[in-house]
């Protein structure tokens, strides 16, 4: 039995800071473990009933409500019977400007936030009978706390453009176009995103090859270079293997199912 994994997209109103909103809800009684696979996003996560527990890289029993950062490796998740979760996928250098943490990379699991701020918040989403009810609550919260027109900075801009032009991003092109060294695109990334320009191509490109690759059948390692423009086959293995903990032929012929709910796909 797998878990009841719901997708909406945001009102026109929040498309700025919201990419998506995910609910799953699981009642099975058999525990369920697969990988959560790293997004170029970041989500604000709540956990309304049984938490689930991340098996890996550290045994530890995930927080009611916490900021999951973008990652480079993929962590694997074990989700318990009675789950009750809301996952709303951010654009995270917005989400760190508008709540004014620091996504710095480092070996964080999650980010802690502000209870004051968020643990109300989960109060009043958990008395909610319905996903809508509770995606009204988010939205009444983030109107009633930024009553101003959102002004994307340069930081949000240049994360915007690496999205934008995918996986065919050259990043000598990006800083090019917007006039900046490396370093200077490096430091406004470390804060706002928790990602080099670098990873955050990286983890484009896996998710862009997942997105195009269907499991179950052969996989060709020349189609997958070519989908990534990628510099050859050994490239592609190593980088995919290095994000994932798997090759493409072991991942992609494999049960994605619940990886595809933990991902957020």
């Amino acid at each position: 039995m797998l878990p009841e994994a719901r997708y909406y997209k945001p009102a026109e109103k929040l498309s700025w800071l919201i990419k998506q909103f995910e609910f799953i809800t699981y009642n099975g009684k058999e525990a369920l473990t697969d990988k959560f696979v790293p997004r170029e996003d970041v989500s604000i996560v709540f956990h309304f009933r049984n938490r689930p527990r991340m098996v890996s890289p550290v045994d530890q029993t995930l927080p009611p409500v916490f900021i999951a950062p973008l990652t480079p490796t993929a962590n694997s998740i074990c989700l318990p019977g009675g789950n009750d979760s809301m996952i709303v996928t951010c654009r995270p250098t917005v989400l760190s400007r508008m709540f004014g943490i620091s996504l710095s990379p480092g070996n964080k699991i999650w980010v802690p936030v502000p209870e004051g701020l968020l643990l109300p918040l989960w109060e009043e989403m958990k008395q909610g009978k319905s996903d809508a009810a509770r995606m009204d609550v988010f939205a009444s919260f983030i109107s009633s706390n930024w009553h101003r027109r959102y002004i994307p900075d340069e930081t949000d801009r240049s994360y915007d453009l690496i999205l934008r032009k995918g996986i065919n991003t050259n990043l000598h092109d990006i800083t090019d176009e917007l006039q900046v060294s490396e370093r200077t695109l490096q430091r406004r990334f470390r804060d706002r995103l928790g990602a080099t320009p670098k990873m955050l191509i990286r983890l484009i490109r896996i998710n862009y090859l997942w997105e195009t690759t269907s499991g179950g059948g052969k996989i060709d390692y020349q189609d997958l270079v070519f989908l990534g423009s990628y510099f050859d086959q050994t490239h592609m293995i190593k980088d995919f293997k290095s994000i994932t903990g798997e090759t493409p032929k072991a991942f992609f012929r494999r049960n994605l199912s619940m990886a595809r709910i933990f991902s957020g796909k």
